[in-house]
């Protein structure tokens, strides 16, 4: 079945915001220094939206799971409807295993269901690539194709809408003066887009030598005992959890109580697994306390683990991760080494 598209200007948009902002929440992408943050929206800084350009520099996961969340107290927590616009490609692609993991185990995460269920999406195109993305290398593409209520493609002055779901649905009907039906108009501008995008992407992948999904399968195990190599990959890890926390995949929290008996709140918080005490169990035993062990786990779970139980690889090629690691560690770098069985430690950049 042929998608329906819409068209809706900058200016109508903005004006939609407002008024769903009305009822709900409305978060939108905010362009700070070259780099792109989630916030409210709010009318007097339309200017510093942006609704193409790149990936934000925090997971989308965030108002799925929230990094600090109490599950259990003497309060109940109240929400309005949620809606987050900009989501882009690679953190749609992380709901299959964030879904599979709070949803469709033995036991549904009451608090993510209810997100998920609170939250309407509207994601965007990527207009342009980074050079530290390389989703297209674990299968993805720099423009969603599902997963999204309303997605938006930006043009020259306006946005192509194109329906998702019937929560996305209701947005069209309800707000009718705002889209104009685009039956039969010619989209090549939002196609040209996503292919020059593409292109840029591609062109990264093959300057670094970037693995794809194909060359990486079956080379965690096969290097599992390989120890110099996750000994020299983590050589430089402070074990701070930042590409833990920052990507859109990893699911990881740590239940905990605070407060006197009495009144006793208990919380959930983002936790990471190349935290030393991570994996430390009673009697203060500890599977994994070498780092390079830590090290090895992550990348076990992310490409052998996963595609072995969801057929999918637990990356979005969202570059995230390099950008946040202080040690500069280049996961591209690590799976090159793990498809060779040879780490050549890369220069600083």
């Amino acid at each position: 079945m042929q998608a329906i598209h819409y068209s809706i200007t900058k200016n109508d948009l903005f004006d939609l915001f407002a008024r769903l902002a009305e009822k709900s929440r409305v978060f939108v992408p905010y362009s700070y220094d070259g780099k792109f943050h989630f916030g409210e929206f709010d009318p007097s800084k339309e200017s510093a939206v942006e609704l193409g350009g790149v990936r934000q520099s925090q997971p989308f996961k965030s108002f799925l799971n929230p990094v600090r969340e109490k599950v259990m107290g003497n309060e109940k927590n109240v929400t309005r409807p949620v809606i987050v616009a900009g989501v882009k490609a690679c953190d749609l692609s992380s709901l299959i295993l964030q879904d599979h993991v709070f949803l469709k185990g033995d036991c549904e995460d009451p608090f993510y269901a209810f997100h998920r269920n609170n939250t309407l999406i509207i994601s965007c195109d990527c207009t342009y690539a980074k050079e530290t993305c390389f989703c297209v290398a674990m299968g993805g593409k720099p423009y969603p194709e599902k997963d999204f209520d309303l997605n938006l493609s930006s043009q020259d002055g306006f946005f192509v809408v194109e329906v998702g779901s019937d929560k996305g649905r209701a947005i069209v009907d309800s707000y009718k003066t705002f889209f104009k039906y685009y039956k039969n108009r010619d989209i090549s501008g939002r196609d040209n887009i996503r292919e020059k995008v593409s292109l840029q992407i591609k062109d990264f992948i093959k300057k670094r030598e970037t693995p794809d999904t194909a060359a990486i399968s079956g080379n965690v195990k096969k290097n599992y005992d390989n120890l110099p190599l996750w000994q020299d990959a983590a050589s430089t890890c402070v074990e701070c959890g930042a590409c833990n926390l920052a990507c859109p995949t990893c699911h990881c929290f740590l239940l905990f109580d605070d407060g006197p008996r009495n009144k006793s709140i208990r919380g959930k918080v983002w936790d990471a697994c190349l935290y030393k005490t991570f994996a430390k169990v009673a009697g203060n035993h500890n599977p994994r306390k070498h780092l390079y062990e830590r090290m090895r786990n992550r990348f076990d779970k992310k490409f052998a683990f996963f595609p072995e139980v969801l057929h999918y690889f637990a990356c979005t090629g969202c570059g995230r991760c390099i950008e946040a690691c202080p040690g500069n560690i280049d996961i591209r770098e690590v799976l090159k080494g793990i498809v060779t069985g040879k780490w050549k430690k890369p220069p600083h950049d």
